[in-house]
């Protein structure tokens, strides 16, 4: 086993993970490279990486917003009641650094700078502290560390010497490309920043960012320390503070590794839908291609329809302030592919079509309608339909359809269909019963029977 020294760093670490390092920048390689993913797929995942960042993140440094929580501060810009303000702020404030990291990892020509550092110091710490954006003048201990960071009088000096080494580790050049570099300049670069603690508060939320900005200008999907890993986090942290990053440099590629995985799955179920979309479209002559792709473009407008009287209800809503407040989350419509599939009874995932949360006071319900198969009721009449699922329980972001569900609270509508051949919208209610609806009609009716249901007293 040989110490490896890090060039320009006053760090190191053995020899005897290299080829696990290796192995996970191949993976790394092979995904950049033959696992492209598309614009959609990365919005979806990054968003879920974000909240999780975001929600671990704070969670090391002692915040008590759970995930669920953290989702609807950061997405919903909701307002937690019994839950601290300073801990939503964090939430708020890491969400808008990470928007910064971004940009920074965008532009990887140009160096991390020390003024870099303190921006994001800044957002981390935005309304909570007069210091935001500002190196220490006073001394400062860790909390269970035996380790003193130097004294306010040399954080300038140290900062400058760190600031040279980053300026190369933070531009890697193209052999440098998901390699073994990029794993040790985030671990390096983790552990020099923590090491000068140049802010009086906030410097682990600002080296993970850090950490996180180095493996993604080196082509590494982030590292995501979760809060069940924060003593051996703080363990690894004190070894690597006596110049050894072996054991830091372990955890953080078990880390990208988990979220190479999800990527991996992203890219997998990508290339299935592809090719689940190919073999759909050899079922389907030239002509009764164009006949479905006709009858898709008027269903799609009769659910744009919906969409629309359903955001005109939420606005109405919303203005009526005794009530409380409604918002509309809008997943977009299906594509002609899903809705072939599920109109010839095959199933298509992710059919998430709108979804509307309501909050009054500390009361709160949230609906989802999403696209599916036609119950039996409305089989023959509708092929592809709404089906209304709620949150249950609330906070967990997990949905059960509403018939499915024993609540006396619930509202009626629970499937809603368009009849193409009369040009009309039916609907199909908790007693099982069906008929013909205005869409105007039936969005009031569900507004009017969860406000009475959900939220009347």
């Amino acid at each position: 086993m040989a110490h490896i020294d890090i060039l320009g760093a006053p760090y190191g670490y053995d020899d005897s993970r290299n080829a696990d390092f290796g192995q996970l920048a191949d993976r790394v390689r092979a995904m950049r490279t033959q696992g492209r993913l598309s614009p959609e797929v990365l919005y979806r995942i990054r968003k879920h990486f974000r909240i999780k960042s975001i929600y671990h993140s704070n969670a090391i440094e002692g915040n008590v917003l759970a995930v669920g929580e953290t989702r609807q501060v950061v997405e919903l810009g909701l307002t937690i009641t019994g839950r601290p303000l300073k801990d939503q702020a964090e939430a708020r404030n890491l969400s808008d650094a990470l928007d910064f990291l971004e940009e920074l990892a965008s532009t990887s020509e140009q160096p991390i700078t020390q003024h870099d550092l303190r921006q994001l110091h800044a957002f981390v710490l935005a309304g909570l502290s007069d210091e935001a954006g500002a190196y220490r003048s006073v001394p400062v201990m860790i909390g269970g560390s035996d380790y003193s960071p130097p004294g306010p009088e040399a954080v300038p000096g140290e900062m400058t010497d760190f600031g040279r080494w980053l300026a190369r580790a933070s531009t890697p050049g193209d052999e440098e490309f998901a390699s073994l570099s990029g794993l040790t300049a985030a671990a390096t670069a983790h552990t020099w920043f923590v090491t000068i603690h140049p802010f009086i508060d906030g410097n682990g939320r600002v080296a993970r960012l850090l950490m996180n900005l180095l493996l993604m200008r080196h082509g590494f999907p982030i590292a995501i320390i979760s809060k069940e890993d924060r003593l051996r986090y703080y363990d690894a942290l004190e070894l690597s503070q006596a110049s050894d990053l072996t054991p830091l440099m372990v955890l953080l590629a078990e880390c990208i590794e988990e979220s190479l995985e999800e990527y991996e799955v992203a890219a997998q179920e990508q290339r299935e839908q592809a090719e689940w979309a190919e073999s759909l479209a050899e079922k389907f002559t030239q002509p009764e291609r164009v006949r479905a792709q006709n009858e898709f473009e008027v269903w799609k407008n009769a659910m744009e329809l919906l969409k629309s009287y359903m955001h005109q209800t939420v606005d109405l809503f919303t203005q009526a302030a005794d009530l409380g407040n409604a918002y509309l989350k809008d997943f977009g419509n299906l594509e002609f592919e899903k809705y072939a599939a599920l109109r010839h009874g095959e199933s298509a995932k992710r059919t998430w079509f709108l979804r509307v949360d309501f909050r009054r006071a500390d009361t709160t319900a949230r609906y989802l309608f999403f696209f599916g198969h036609a119950s039996h009721q409305l089989r023959g009449r509708c092929d592809v339909t709404l089906h209304v699922a709620r949150e249950e329980p609330a906070g967990s972001f997990h949905y059960e359809r509403l018939e499915y569900l024993q609540a006396a609270n619930l509202p009626d509508v629970v499937e809603v269909g368009y009849e193409m051949t009369k040009e009309r919208f039916v609907v199909r209610l908790r007693n099982g019963r069906s008929r013909v609806s205005r869409v105007e009609d039936f969005i009031r009716r569900f507004f009017e029977d969860v406000v009475a249901r959900h939220f009347g007293t």
